[in-house]
């Protein structure tokens, strides 16, 4: 399965730094939008990450539509969003079974305000996680 997780305008370097560890132990991609650190030039990301940041594939966008214009086809771009449409965790999970949907680009929003409005609408679906 291919995945990309894009994160789009997160604040803390060290919240990065962890995503960018946890995607080296999943085989995932990641992608950085807008001013979410790097760890070529925030070294805050750089110490949480622990060195997967060399093996992690890396890059950053300027723009959310550009990222999106180098999203290959067969991705699917998910939010991981709360909206009053978005799908729960579990029902997209067995809709992806369904539709044999391998390929997905998931964007994770800013760690206040969340997916930026403007993504909301470029994306195939909204996911959220049922929190108890």
């Amino acid at each position: 399965m291919q995945s990309i997780i894009i994160l789009e305008n997160l604040r803390s370097a060290y919240n990065v730094g962890t995503i960018i560890r946890t995607a080296d132990a999943l085989g995932y991609t990641v992608w950085c939008v807008g001013y979410t650190p790097s760890p070529f030039f925030d070294t805050k990301v750089a110490k949480t990450s622990l060195g997967a940041e060399h093996h992690v594939s890396i890059k950053h966008f300027s723009t959310m539509q550009e990222c999106k214009n180098a999203l290959p086809t067969q991705f699917t771009l998910i939010a991981a969003e709360i909206t009053p449409d978005s799908t729960p965790l579990q029902a997209f999970i067995d809709r992806r079974k369904e539709k044999n949907l391998t390929a997905m680009a998931i964007v994770f929003g800013n760690e206040v305000r969340g997916v930026e409005p403007e993504t909301l609408k470029m994306v195939d679906c909204v996911v959220h996680i049922p929190m108890l």
